[in-house]
């Protein structure tokens, strides 16, 4: 009889306890010395168990305060934020926007390059940061061409931008392009997330286009992979 490793017993002991509602999401989940001295095993036996948590996605890791209980996964329409908006009320939870930077962009290659077509001389930019019950989600930057919308950062930017789009300057989103990649984070986007430096998050880049195929807006996300589930609709013509 092959018996099961100790990291195993352990982890199938908070699972449990993670299942029947004993460790609710958000909550601290016990530390490597506690568990280590719980169980007589080394602090490294209690590591392994709540990575392997982590890996599982029923925990995540915050720099300098621990592993928590994860909630349940964010579900996200890759077409807007009003979707993640929508399925947060619905769940109960309070959603925060929080505006981190704005400004106006001149002579930059890359995004000239991304609006392609659109003879952008400067671009708007505003960083924002999502939390959901006060904890870090994921971070969103998004470019603008300046000419195109006057005044865009003078608008309440704490809502779905794409409304103030359509609403206020009759520019409604008609397509996309989406690419989804793993990346390292910057010093400051794990500050902002509240995550070790050396983790690695999911990068969203999406561009969506009006109805004659111009480039509206390049929005840039960095996700804390362990809290969301990406959904998207294939259209087959």
């Amino acid at each position: 009889m092959t018996l099961k490793p100790y990291f195993l017993k352990i982890a199938d002991m908070l699972r449990r306890e993670i299942a029947a509602g004993v460790l609710k999401p958000h909550m601290a989940l016990p530390s490597e010395r506690a568990l280590a001295e719980k169980f007589l095993v080394s602090r490294m036996t209690a590591r392994r168990a709540l990575e392997l948590l982590e890996h599982e996605g029923l925990a995540y890791n915050e720099e300098r305060r621990g592993r928590f209980v994860s909630p349940p996964r964010l579900r996200y329409d890759l077409s807007s934020v009003v979707s993640l908006v929508a399925n947060s009320k619905a769940r109960g939870e309070k959603l925060e926007i929080k505006v981190i930077e704005t400004k106006e962009i001149k002579n930059s290659s890359w995004l000239y390059d991304k609006f392609e077509g659109t003879n952008a001389e400067a671009f708007l930019s505003y960083t924002r940061l999502f939390s959901i019950d006060g904890h870090a989600i994921f971070i969103e930057t998004e470019y603008l061409v300046s000419d195109r919308f006057p005044d865009f950062l003078d608008h309440d930017l704490k809502q779905s931008t794409s409304q103030i789009l359509d609403e206020i300057y009759e520019t409604p989103s008609c397509s996309g392009d989406i690419v989804i990649k793993m990346c390292r984070l910057s010093d400051n986007e794990a500050g902002l997330l509240n995550i070790p430096k050396n983790r690695a998050a999911i990068e969203l880049e999406q561009i969506t286009r009006d109805t004659e195929g111009l480039p509206i807006c390049l929005a840039r996300q960095i996700w804390r992979g362990e809290m969301a589930e990406f959904s998207a609709k294939t259209i087959v013509n």
